[in-house]
């Protein structure tokens, strides 16, 4: 199996284990005995971008819904702006939180400590 990325002469090489290129021949013939090729490209598509997302460096990938619940925390909390590029990637994100992270948590020790 090889892949062509951004229609390069030399595609790369995706190495697979016998067995896996048997199962995959064997679910590629299902799909198309089974009339539902539509559905098993669709499926691809999508496992195959899933894969290809984790396979960026951590800084490159989408922000966890840990940085997002922290990030929401702080722009609502502070009063501050998300910025766009962070909401796109960890490595931003991760930025953002370490700028903001020291102001939240005493904002809010403050008001702990002015409540009781």
């Amino acid at each position: 199996m090889r892949l062509l990325l951004n229609n390069e002469d030399d595609p790369l090489a995706i190495p697979i284990d016998d067995v896996i290129r048997e199962a995959w021949t064997l679910q590629y013939d299902r799909a198309q005995f089974e009339g539902g090729m539509d559905r098993f490209r669709e499926r691809l598509a999508v496992c195959f971008a899933n894969s290809l997302a984790a396979c960026l460096d951590t800084d490159l990938q989408p922000p966890t819904a840990a940085q997002m619940q922290y990030a929401t925390s702080i722009a609502r909390e502070l009063g501050v702006s998300i910025p766009y590029e962070a909401l796109r990637f960890r490595g931003i994100m991760s930025d953002f939180i370490d700028r903001f992270a020291d102001a939240l948590r005493a904002k809010r020790e403050t008001y702990l400590r002015d409540r009781g």
